[in-house]
């Protein structure tokens, strides 16, 4: 696949909303390398309003940025322009953030499915019954038929492995994993001598951050310096505000908001420490960030995170709440701990790099120029059928 193509891809959010995260990153990131590569980039995604986007479509590191509708009408809409410029795109890349586009029901172009996590019961943790069961329906009965014909990449094994349980055959999911931006020169854990518990990312009922909150009000007993900087914005983020005010945490905790790279990389290297109590993740794309500043995390051993975090060298894994806080207080007050797992930590995030990311997630796409591949055909709708 060496001739330039015309690349479409349809993501949840842009980078300028204020709960962008791993998904955003990983698009983009991606995206301004195929642009590099002589590649012409469209991406598509809800409109955030005139606050974080001033104009609805710009171009952005050689990227076309078009904001249209909101969380819920961007399904509609991008499917809608898709529709009006097919001809203009030779490949498309949905992106599913629960629940994906459904290009192919349109689609004249091939494409990829990405896909960072399966929700599963997730749904059920951020949504109204009525809208959780719709999702769970949507992304257990309907994707793995709908995209029966495509290759998917998903980013990490924790996340094949669930694509496979819905239906997908293994020879249609490829693993690619995210990259990092690594710092330009590694900074020197613990630089202010303090401990501080970083966490950057969203905030959403199932990252759990109220675990984390109460952990931070138990460790102040016995590291009374303790202190947590929670960066990132989401419908969550009241609650942690009202909880933090009613544990009286207001010293030990600073809830920054939505905070930009410069900002993040301040944040990271100050840390002794990345938390993040999350209840499933696709990857850990915060975590691998932080590893790249030395800095080592804490999370529980779910989905995705188990395997973001290397147990005992790039941090710590937690079986239950007590494990967790155990764990923060171990790297904590334990320097030569810290040391060694900020050391395996650092060297961990090397091994992640984004033009690698993005070469593979091409190379996934080649596969529609081989004459013999035919999903539809070829590909059993259940695993191990």
């Amino acid at each position: 696949m060496s001739d330039p193509l015309r690349i479409l891809a349809l993501n949840w959010r842009g980078l300028s909303h204020p709960q962008a995260g791993g998904s955003e990153i990983n698009i983009f990131q991606q995206a301004r390398r195929w642009v590099k590569q002589g590649h012409t980039v469209t991406i598509i995604c809800a409109d955030p309003g005139r606050e974080y986007a001033p104009v609805q479509e710009e171009v952005v590191d050689g990227i076309t940025v078009r904001c249209m509708g909101n969380r819920v009408t961007v399904y509609l809409l991008a499917l809608l322009f898709y529709w009006r410029h097919r001809r203009s795109f030779d490949r498309i890349v949905d992106v599913a953030n629960g629940i994906p586009f459904f290009t192919p029901l349109l689609a004249a172009a091939p494409g990829v499915l990405l896909v960072h996590h399966v929700h599963g019961q997730q749904w059920f943790t951020e949504f109204p019954y009525p809208i959780a069961a719709l999702g769970w329906f949507l992304e257990r009965r309907v994707v793995p038929v709908v995209y029966r014909h495509w290759p998917v990449i998903a980013v990490s094994p924790t996340t094949r492995d669930a694509l496979l349980e819905l239906g997908f055959s293994a020879s249609q999911v490829s693993i690619v994993y995210n990259g990092v931006d690594l710092p330009a020169q590694a900074p020197a854990v613990q630089r202010d001598g303090g401990h501080r518990i970083a966490y950057v990312g969203r905030i959403k009922r199932y990252k759990r951050l109220e675990r984390l909150v109460a952990a931070v009000a138990d460790l102040r007993q016995t590291i009374p310096d303790v202190h947590l900087d929670l960066a990132g914005d989401g419908d969550a983020r009241l609650e942690i505000q009202e909880q933090v005010e009613k544990l009286h945490l207001q010293d030990h905790v600073s809830i920054h908001g939505y905070v930009d790279e410069v900002k993040k990389a301040e944040i990271l290297s100050l840390a002794t420490v990345f938390a993040t109590p999350s209840l499933q993740e696709g990857w850990g794309l915060s975590v691998i960030e932080a590893n790249a500043f030395g800095c080592p995390a804490v999370a529980f051993d779910v989905p995705g995170l188990c395997v973001a975090i290397r147990d005992g060298e790039t941090g710590l894994l937690a079986r239950d709440e007590a494990a967790f806080k155990a764990a923060l207080e171990t790297i904590l007050s334990d320097p030569s701990t810290r040391s060694r797992l900020s050391e395996g930590a650092r060297a961990w995030a090397t091994k992640f790099d984004w033009e690698f990311c993005a070469l593979e997630t091409l190379r996934v796409l080649a596969k529609w120029d081989q004459s013999e591949l035919d999903y539809a055909e070829s590909q059993p709708l259940v695993a191990g059928e």
